[in-house]
């Protein structure tokens, strides 16, 4: 192996080159160099043949592979997003569903306590209706006993007050 075979070296535009072919200026500015560097008599042939397109096809396919790789990695980044999107909106249709149902159970629980409230207070009113309408019995039942007992003594009373009358409804004592 030569020395030449040693220092093989690609610039930035990915030509290949030899250290030894380039100038003190050029290897100065290795890093600014556009153009490949014809190779040099003394070099071997398998090294004029690593600086023909050759080589230059294969930066280019080194490019091209690099290209494939960033529109790779870009494809990969979009679908990234999209399932990111497509997880959010499925995130924010659960959201809204959950709180569609919440708010639909919060509506029935309501009318459900509305209508247990309207029909306790009619059960409520029902009893309170029965307890009037027994205590108007009570009252009347009451009354009923009283005026029988008043009309009994007053019955006594006048018995008592009346001279009995004789044997042919004659009624000592009275004056016409």
């Amino acid at each position: 192996m030569s020395e030449y075979e040693l220092w093989i070296y690609k610039d930035q535009t990915g030509f290949a080159c030899t250290l030894s072919s380039l100038s003190s200026n050029n290897m100065l500015n290795i890093a600014k160099s556009t153009s490949p560097i014809a190779p040099t008599a003394t070099e071997s042939k398998d090294w004029t043949k690593a600086s023909t397109p050759e080589l230059q096809s294969g930066s280019e396919d080194e490019s091209d592979v690099l290209d494939i790789k960033a529109k790779e990695r870009r494809r990969h980044k979009q679908v990234k997003r999209e399932e990111k999107q497509c997880r959010e909106e499925v995130e924010r249709q659960a959201r809204e569903e959950a709180e569609a149902r919440a708010r639909e159970e919060a509506e029935r629980a309501k009318a459900e306590a509305e209508r247990k409230a309207k029909e306790e207070a009619e059960h409520q009113a029902r009893e309170q209706a029965e307890k009037d309408r027994a205590e108007v019995q009570r009252r009347a039942a009451e009354v009923t006993a009283r005026q029988r007992a008043l009309v009994q003594e007053a019955l006594k009373k006048r018995a008592r007050e009346e001279p009995e009358a004789g044997p042919s409804g004659d009624r000592s004592g009275e004056v016409w």
